[in-house]
C-alpha cells in the first residue's frame, strides 16, 4: 500500500478508529479549517490531520483542531512520521499526537496525543450537533 495522496491514509485511519468504537466523519469544519477526519465515541472527541510530508504545518491544523477536540492528532506514513518524531518535543509541548501508518496499512501511535488545553466546549457541541445528526441513507 502506498501512499500518493493524502487521501490515500484515510482508509486505515477510519479503519482504526472504527475499531475502538468512534464514529467518523471526513471533512469537518472546525472553526476557518477543515478537519481532515472527525470521530466521536460517546462525549470523547478526536480530530485528525493527514500529511504526506509537512509535519510542521500539520501540527500547526492539529492544535487549531484543539478547540472542538478533547484529542488531535497528525497522521503521516511510516516514513514521514519516523521524520516529525525527531521534533517530538513539539507534539508533547502542543498535546498533539503522532499517528503512523505503516505499508500494511497498520496505525502506530508513536506519540500519545494529551488532553486539549484549548477546548471551547460550546464549538464541540455545535459541530457534534451537526454531524451527530442522522443523515438519510445513514445506517
Amino acid at each position: 500500500m502506498g501512499f500518493r495522496f493524502e487521501a490515500d491514509l484515510a482508509e486505515p485511519l477510519c479503519a482504526w478508529l472504527r475499531a475502538a468504537g468512534f464514529r467518523v466523519c471526513v471533512e469537518v469544519p472546525i472553526v476557518s479549517r477543515r478537519a481532515d477526519l472527525f470521530a466521536w465515541r460517546g462525549e470523547n472527541v478526536t480530530a485528525i490531520e493527514m500529511k504526506l510530508h509537512d509535519w510542521a504545518e500539520a501540527l500547526h491544523q492539529a492544535v487549531a483542531y484543539q478547540l472542538a477536540a478533547d484529542w488531535t492528532w497528525v497522521a503521516m506514513p511510516l516514513a514521514a512520521a519516523s521524520r516529525a518524531y525527531r521534533e517530538r518535543w513539539r507534539f508533547e509541548a502542543e498535546r498533539v499526537g503522532l499517528l503512523a501508518v505503516d505499508d500494511r496499512g497498520k496505525v502506530r501511535t508513536p506519540i500519545s496525543a494529551g488532553r486539549s488545553p484549548r477546548l471551547l466546549p460550546f464549538v464541540q457541541d455545535k459541530i457534534l450537533a451537526t454531524w451527530r445528526e442522522p443523515k438519510v441513507g445513514d445506517d
